[in-house]
């Protein structure tokens, strides 16, 4: 898993062509686009806002989970287990999408 990937319309850069994209997200952040038609990817290096975006992720939580609780304690509990034993993967699938992206972007620069 490469963190939260959607599928969209646009048009491509490289080839014109109004094609599927999929856009790789690392918790609220775009990191890469790639054209399904070409395979044209743009990568951003979004280290910095990761770590601020992680942080502030990490911070609200308690109280994220303590409003899913009230809201459906039931339902809550039963996914708990399965939440906790997966994030800890989210998070370093996520980390790794941004690294990689990062570290694609400073080989280009420095071509």
């Amino acid at each position: 898993m490469v963190g939260a990937v959607e599928q969209v319309t646009l048009t491509c850069q490289r080839c014109g062509a109004d094609s599927t994209h999929e856009l790789a997200y690392a918790g609220r952040l775009l990191v890469t686009s790639t054209c399904t038609e070409c395979g044209h990817t743009i990568e951003r290096d979004v280290r910095d806002r990761y770590v601020a975006d992680l942080r502030h992720r990490v911070a609200s939580k308690p109280r994220r989970m303590l409003r899913r609780f009230r809201r459906h304690p039931v339902s809550y509990a039963c996914s708990l287990p399965r939440a906790v034993a997966s994030k800890p993967l989210d998070v370093l699938s996520e980390l790794r999408l941004v690294l990689r992206a990062a570290s694609d972007v400073q080989r280009k620069d420095t071509e």
